[in-house]
């Protein structure tokens, strides 16, 4: 007997959310909210998050504004309650209860700053991780003679996350604002100039990566640019190879027929690189 289940919501996202919201010092009963803000935030252009709109209004620029917006302010204004309730009952190893007594330069951090920390820690400290760990179980099933090399050599699992990094690209791009006149692959940039960086497209660069619209798990070397570069290199980088690693280690250790239950579906953005609903079965442990 073989079990259905939606990957991406209850599985793939259930990690990464525990993950930062136990370092940031949550309560557990409200790991389900910072899902759905987040939601909100990142997922602002696609209907299904557009729930604060009129119906009829959603898939409209102005829904996605207001979605995003609304999603916003009550996450600011969940962790302006969480920050008086630290200040007045501090914890241990709380990193918020950390960070309201952080100095930096020997002044102590603005609430500003600590709320935007707070902001930027839950939103990426799930959404990139939850959409990798989606989009990566997608190519190996897409790709059953890798899922099946990786099944009969679990050591292959460090080279195997670096390849679904590289693969799936959690984030389509970044911008950037040029500071200075420069020419980038022939094409003249101006300072002022505004530019995206595409990291789909970076990963898949055949002067970098020797036939790079195959997905190899034995890739190596693997110099792929999805938790960025250099002074805005990822900060969670490391938790997030660790819980890609985990959890495909548990995963095809508990269910290693795990297979596709039908089509998925992509979030509607140009921002996120995301998977909403990945139908999956499997035979379940006896």
């Amino acid at each position: 007997m073989t079990i259905a289940q939606q990957y991406a919501e209850r599985i793939a996202a259930q990690l990464p959310l525990a993950v930062i919201c136990s370092m940031v010092g949550l309560e557990k009963k409200d790991w389900p909210m910072m899902f759905e803000l987040t939601n909100s935030v990142l997922g602002s252009t696609d209907p299904e998050y557009q729930t604060d709109v009129p119906e009829e209004q959603r898939g409209s620029v102005e829904a996605a504004r207001q979605t995003g917006m609304i999603g916003r302010m009550r996450m600011i204004q969940y962790f302006t309650e969480v920050l008086a309730d630290r200040r007045q009952n501090p914890r241990e190893g709380d990193l918020i209860s950390i960070l309201l007594e952080a100095e930096v330069d020997g002044e102590k951090l603005t609430e500003r700053d600590i709320l935007a920390f707070c902001f930027l820690l839950i939103l990426a400290g799930n959404e990139t991780t939850r959409n990798a760990i989606s989009g990566g179980l997608l190519a190996l099933c897409q790709n059953p003679e890798q899922k099946a090399k990786l099944l009969g050599d679990m050591s292959l699992i460090d080279s195997a996350v670096e390849e679904i990094c590289r693969w799936t690209s959690p984030l389509h791009h970044m911008s950037r604002h040029v500071v200075e006149d420069t020419e980038v692959g022939g094409q003249a940039i101006k300072a002022g100039d505004r530019v995206l960086m595409w990291y789909l497209s970076a990963n898949r660069d055949e002067d970098v990566f020797e036939d790079p619209y195959t997905f190899d798990i034995t890739r190596t070397p693997n110099e792929h640019l999805a938790f960025g570069i250099g002074e805005h290199f990822c900060l969670g980088a490391g938790f997030a190879r660790k819980e890609l690693k985990v959890m495909f280690e548990e995963l095809f250790r508990r269910f290693p027929d795990i297979e596709l239950d039908g089509s998925p579906e992509r979030l509607r953005s140009n921002f996120i690189n995301g998977i909403k609903h990945l139908p999956v079965k499997f035979t379940p442990e006896k």
